[in-house]
């Protein structure tokens, strides 16, 4: 086991940068929380940092580009991804999590016809797209209309007809929206997973509020789920293997069929009260991780600059 905290050196640590598009609690307690670990941490705000030689002394970089962000005004983080991971690359500066894991990220279609592609459980896709295309989707009913990218269940619906259908898209902007497969859960709650450098490192039952759906900021009460099946755990981190998400977080649907992977995110977030509701600090384990990766990286850094 790596010591994942760092005592002032000589000289000065290689930075860990922290990509966030808005000023929510949970990237500024990541921040706060490597700090606590000894890491060199900064936060870098790509709504309003132009310049990125501000991560040129980097050891290691962390992706908080949330694929919701465009929802709260700053599309801007998100379209500038591609030339930060290329920026990045080119200097060889590691980042937490991988580009292709940003990537399905933002793609749900592509996200679940991997998993499909790959033997793990989701959902049918039946396709993707615009609002006022909505009238001639050729799609089953019922089904699930989501952002293909996006999240925090932000002008998601479930539709049981035509009707439905149609009305639900005059209330959704002109964006690229996926149908899948509508599959209820039979015990009234869906499954969160936060999983954490190949560990399911926080379980919970959330529950489903009138409507179908389930989130927080829905009113969805939670739960611990300590008796969570060996099957879904298995499920879960073979799923974050496949998409190369080091940490993040799933959602899954059981019923009666079996399990079903309704989402997965690159990015996890939590609130401040999330902590004291859970009995578990997300954001400080997630600083933990990545102290651990970074000690990792400044050791192999030191191998190699002693062989030279």
């Amino acid at each position: 086991m790596h010591n994942t905290h760092f005592h002032p050196a000589a000289r000065p640590l290689p930075g860990v940068g922290i990509l966030y598009e808005s000023e929510e609690w949970s990237s500024h307690a990541l921040e706060s929380q490597a700090r606590a670990c000894g890491l060199p941490a900064f936060l870098v705000n790509l709504e309003t940092v132009d310049n990125l030689d501000v991560l040129a002394a980097c050891g290691l970089v962390v992706n908080r580009i949330f694929a919701s962000s465009w929802c709260r005004g700053h599309r801007r983080s998100l379209e500038r991804m591609p030339e930060v991971f290329a920026w990045l690359q080119e200097r060889r500066i590691p980042v937490i999590n991988s580009p292709a894991a940003h990537f399905y990220e933002i793609d749900k279609d592509l996200t679940t016809r991997t998993l499909l592609a790959h033997g793990l459980p989701a959902p049918q896709v039946y396709g993707v797209f615009r609002p006022h295309e909505a009238a001639e989707a050729d799609i089953p009913f019922p089904c699930i209309l989501k952002p293909n990218c996006g999240g925090r269940t932000t002008h998601t619906h479930i539709v049981h007809d035509r009707e439905e259908l149609i009305r639900a898209m005059t209330v959704t902007p002109d964006i690229p929206m996926l149908a899948e497969e509508y599959l209820p859960t039979s015990y009234g709650f869906v499954t969160r997973i936060e999983a954490i450098g190949g560990e399911c490192r926080l379980i919970l039952r959330r529950g489903v509020v009138e409507g179908g759906l389930s989130a927080y900021h829905l009113g969805s009460p939670y739960a611990p789920y300590p008796d969570c099946s060996e099957r879904v755990r298995r499920v879960a981190l073979d799923a974050m293997r496949l998409l190369s998400v080091d940490m993040g977080s799933l959602d899954i649907i059981e019923n009666e069929r079996g399990c079903f992977i309704i989402d997965v995110n690159a990015v996890s977030n939590a609130s401040e009260d999330n902590t004291a509701m859970f009995s578990f600090d997300l954001m400080r384990e997630t600083a933990r991780h990545v102290a651990r990766r970074y000690a990792v990286l400044m050791e192999e850094r030191h191998d190699f600059a002693g062989n030279l």
